[in-house]
Formats: C-alpha cells, structure tokens, sequence
C-alpha cells in the first residue's frame, strides 16, 4: 500500500486502537464501559491477533488483500469455548471496519479499504429457538433461594425469560432502572447514533380489575434489591443493578465454584459472568446448557408473548427491535401449526366445485382422445399451409 505523503512512522495496533476508542467514546458521552471493553476485546483479540500473527506491524502496511485474508482468518478462529459464530465473526469483521473507516478519515490511510469485503452471510432461522417451559422451571428450582446468590441469579433469569432482555442490557442495568411497584424497568441500549431508552413491563396479572406486578416477580426482584441493599450499603441507584458477589457469601460448594469469575464483589456483573451462572445452573439441573442460553430465554418471552396473542407493534417495541421484520419471525409457525390453521379457516368450504354438480370428471381415455384430435387438426392444418 502505498504510504500517505509526510506518514513519517507507523502506529502500532494496540496504539492505536486506544486512539480510536478514545475518539469514538468521545462522540458517545453515555457509552458505558462495559461496551468499551466488549469494542476493545473485539479489536485486540481478532484484528490485533491477526495482524500480529502475519506480522504486520501497524495499519499503514495493511492492505485490501489482508482484508480478504482476515475474513478467511476469522473462519478459522476458535475461542476457548470453541469456534465462533457467524454472528460473532460479522461483529468482528463490523469492528475492524470501524476502525479503518476512522483510520481513513484521520488521514491515517490514504485508502478506505473497509469496503472491500462484504459482511458474512447469516443464517437465518425462520423460527427463533427458545427455552422451553420445562426447562425454564428446572434452571430456576436450581437456585437456591435462600442465598443472595439464588436470589439474584432468580431476578436475572426473570428479566430474560419473562421481559425480553438482552444479556448485555440485563448487565447494564441500574438499581434506579428498575421500579417492581409501578411495574416496569428502563431499558438503555447503546447504538451507533446513541443511546436507546425504552421501558419493558414486568410481568402482569389482574387482580380485583387492578393491573399489577405478578407477585412472585415482583417479589424476586424486590428480595435482591433488600440483599443489594444491605451486602452493599454503598452502591446507589445510579450504581449496577447486579453486582458479582464473593463466594463465601453461597451456603453450597457448587454455588461458589467459580461462577463470579474475575469478578470482584460489587463489580457489574458481565455478559461472559451471566453465560456462566446459567451453564452452571444448566449442569446442576441436568439440562444441555445450550438449551438455556441468554438469547433463547430472550427467545422464550418473544414466542410466548405471540402465542398468547401480543400485539407485534407492542412485542416490537417492548424487545427492542429496530425492524418489524425481526418481530414477524416470532409469529412464524411450524409446518403442523400452520397446516391446522388453514384447516380450520376451511377457505375452500365456501365454494361448490363441478363434481359437486354431477358433472363427470373428465377420465384418462378422455383426455387420450382429446390429445389425438389436437394432433389431427395439426396435421391438417399443415398439409393447408405447406399448399399455400
């Protein structure tokens, strides 16, 4: 590539995305740190990890030829808990054109060479695969209550499966977001234009004709507020929601087994924490972990609310969804369903069709006789033309 005039010396990668997450953080007042990091490991760990393992020493001497060679790298990459997917690599292919989109502007790079690959192709899943209810009922009977720990892992889950929640926004959450009485939580996501605000309703029921929190959300949710409250006077509501907690705190061996992490006690608790809470409930239950992840008890509340009949524009805005299109996947069914539905609209009940009217459907020797009258007249008419 050739180099801008007056580029006197080369940045290095780890420089030089701390340049860039300084720049895009200051553009974002309300970015929280949680998706610094998750932005910074995304960079550091694929593009930083590449570029090192091919030896190229900073973004001047990158080319659009090692941006093909970074999307082949990517397919091949593995992760401590295994092989990442297609969503995972498109992040980290969105990640690395950021920063050289930015490389670009800063007049780093004479060149924008984000463009010259396309996104991955993602699979797409006409029906969203979700936690069953039983399922669903086995991971929470595997908290113990009687621990802050069982207490909070039971409000977490709550928030996913029964409200929608991503796992990034249930890690991002703070006390004050959070209101079990007027029956709702406030919703921040962060976005490439800002920030996001929406308010999801805690699970309902009506009760005398008032509208009110289900009792045992609500009472869930209020117990780990008590126990936030008095483990850690110091926290406020502009502080996290959930916090990790240290492990002397669970009254049971497999409680405290590694399950806070790195984690210190009052720290916001992360994504990668809560995807290990819930495989260590998922083990201890006696269910494949991979049925109860963040995103299928996120699916769980989005199925459930369709099935019971949710308006999609209220499911829409209730999930966080830029595009109805990804509302729409939750109303679609199975093959059976659908097949019952139209069996029951009974479309075709209305109309009387000709056999119904005595006539005589036509059989295969009609239709043999039929075919050798066309090809007679075809024939004739030949000979007429060939005349002519």
């Amino acid at each position: 590539m050739q180099r801008l005039e007056g580029a006197t010396h080369s940045t290095s990668w780890s420089a030089l995305i701390e340049r860039f997450l300084e720049a895009w953080e200051s553009e974002r007042p309300n970015l929280r740190p949680a998706t610094m990091n998750h932005y910074r490991e995304q960079l550091d760990t694929r593009l930083g990890a590449f570029a090192a393992e091919r030896g190229i020493a900073s973004v001047q001497d990158f080319t659009r030829a090692h941006m093909s060679e970074f999307v082949d790298w990517l397919d091949g990459y593995v992760t401590p808990r295994g092989p990442i997917s297609q969503r995972g690599k498109q992040m980290a292919l969105n990640c690395a054109k950021m920063l050289l989109r930015w490389c670009h502007r800063e007049g780093l790079v004479p060149h924008d060479i984000s463009r010259s690959v396309k996104g991955y192709q993602l699979d797409q899943q006409p029906r969203p695969q979700a936690t069953r209810s039983d399922d669903l009922d086995a991971l929470l009977a595997a908290f113990n209550a009687g621990t802050a720990m069982g207490i909070r892992n039971t409000a977490m889950v709550y928030l996913m499966a029964l409200c929608g929640l991503r796992v990034s926004e249930l890690c991002g959450l703070n006390a004050g977001d959070l209101s079990p009485r007027e029956g709702q939580v406030t919703v921040r996501a962060e976005t490439s234009r800002g920030v996001r605000v929406r308010r999801v309703d805690l699970p309902s029921v009506v009760r005398d004709g008032e509208l009110m929190t289900r009792p045992a959300v609500a009472e869930a949710l209020t117990a780990w507020l008590a126990v936030r409250a008095s483990s850690f006077p110091e926290l406020e509501d502009d502080d996290p929601l959930f916090v990790a907690l240290e492990p002397g705190r669970s009254s049971t061996v497999k409680e405290r087994d590694g399950e806070e992490g790195a984690e210190g006690a009052g720290r916001r608790m992360t994504v990668d924490g809560v995807r290990l809470m819930l495989r260590r409930a998922a083990e201890r239950a006696g269910i494949d972990p991979r049925l109860v992840t963040p995103n299928r008890l996120r699916h769980h509340f989005g199925l459930s609310a369709t099935a019971a009949g949710v308006n999609q524009s209220a499911l829409m805005e209730a999930m966080g969804h830029r595009s109805p299109l990804m509302t729409m996947r939750y109303a679609v069914a199975s093959d059976e369903e659908r097949r019952r539905q139209f069996a029951r609209a009974d479309i075709a009940g209305g109309v009387t069709f000709p056999d119904a009217q005595g006539r005589r459907l036509p059989t295969r020797g009609d239709v043999e006789e039929s075919l050798q009258e066309d090809a007679s007249l075809s024939q004739i008419a030949r000979r007429l033309f060939s005349r002519g």
